[in-house]
């Protein structure tokens, strides 16, 4: 985390980018990708959704330099309910990757 105040321009960047975002931060990412991918999309989505955490939590807590703060308490909670759904859409990816992969292995045991 960061040790050191919020960069007043940064936070105000990365708060638009947040509030553009925010609809599409607890939805999951379309089933006709592929599993592998998928699950790395997750993965930056999630190191997206950590970085965005911090920087909430700085702005919250009166870290960030300047007079008027980005980010709010419903953000935080807004950023913690999307990683949760992030988290359990990436469980999704892997099961249906295992599964289909275990399918596979039982047809190809069928024919053998």
């Amino acid at each position: 985390m960061a040790t050191g105040p919020l960069n007043t321009v940064a936070a105000k960047d990365s708060y638009e980018l947040y509030k553009e975002l925010s609809d599409e931060l607890m939805t999951p990412i379309e089933s006709n990708i592929d599993a592998a991918v998928r699950y790395e999309l997750y993965v930056s989505k999630l190191i997206y959704l950590d970085n965005l955490q911090q920087q909430c939590f700085l702005s919250v807590n009166g870290c960030q330099t300047g007079s008027s703060r980005t980010f709010h308490e419903s953000d935080m909670e807004q950023i913690k309910k999307a990683i949760e759904c992030t988290h359990r859409f990436m469980r999704e990816t892997i099961l249906e990757a295992l599964e289909k992969r275990l399918t596979c292995y039982s047809a190809q045991g069928q024919t053998a």
